[in-house]
């Protein structure tokens, strides 16, 4: 009985012993791991964008496209989620995802209409000579910047300055009146199953603005300027190699952090 006891005893205090170690270990890992992932995204912030900007273009055109400039500028709109990783107290890493749009607009001369194209292919009774050219490009952003932050201009609300760039993906490509849209009746001659726009762009980014507090959390409203320079062409193949087209944007930031 007492071999019994002595045995049940043990047993015990070898479960208690291991269940003890097992405890401790577990506290040790959750802790390094709160020490080494907290260190990295506990100071992270994710929030919301929505964002109107002003598009303008960049264009030369040779050869076959002479006949046309710049158009005006375009306003769009820029919506999609921020994501700020702080790695020092005024240093963050900014990224997101954002879906922008942007209007190109070209101004088309009567030469345009003088070139070999529509020579050999006149336009037809259901197109219309056109003075203009617009699209509405359809791109989703990723950008990749660093923001640094100034101490507090006023209480709770912080200047900071952004830099870095963007990668933009075309999504999509809507003319702007079809039958009197001049690069559409173009494409429709030399290349109808074509786009007139590459599959996307990267530019520089410059920015700065302000962040405020709203009460004592993280959550905040952030507001500023931001200048996108496009640095790559968007047209695309060899039916339009030689126009040469780059957008820029100027995009008036607002949105919220959480």
């Amino acid at each position: 009985m007492k071999k019994n006891v002595l045995i049940t005893l043990f047993i015990l205090a070898t479960v208690t012993n291991v269940l003890a170690q097992n405890q401790l270990w577990s506290s040790s890992l959750s802790a390094a791991s709160r020490e080494y992932w907290g260190g990295r995204f506990n100071n992270m912030s994710i929030g919301f964008k929505f964002s109107p900007a002003i598009t303008f273009v960049s264009f030369e055109g040779v050869k076959n496209f002479r006949g046309m400039s710049d158009g005006a500028a375009k306003i769009n709109m820029t919506v999609g989620p921020v994501a700020d990783f702080y790695f020092a107290q005024k240093y963050a890493f900014s990224t997101g995802l954002w879906y922008t749009v942007k209007g190109v607009s070209y101004n088309i001369y009567n030469s345009f209409y003088d070139t070999d194209v529509f020579v050999q292919k006149p336009l037809t009774k259901d197109e219309i000579k056109a003075n203009a050219a617009e699209f509405n490009l359809q791109y989703l952003q990723i950008p990749v910047s660093l923001k640094i932050f100034s101490d507090q201009v006023t209480p709770g609300m912080p200047f900071y300055i952004q830099f870095g760039g963007t990668l933009d993906i075309n999504i999509a490509e809507k003319p702007v009146n079809y039958a009197k849209n001049a690069l559409v009746q173009y494409r429709d001659r030399v290349s109808p199953n074509s786009g007139i726009f590459g599959f996307g762009e990267a530019n520089l980014l410059l920015g700065a603005g302000f962040e405020k507090k709203l009460g004592t959390g993280t959550d905040a409203f952030f507001f500023g300027l931001q200048y996108q320079r496009g640095l790559s062409e968007i047209n695309r193949g060899s039916s339009f190699a030689d126009m040469i087209t780059k957008t820029n944007q100027l995009v008036i930031d607002f949105g919220l952090k959480f």
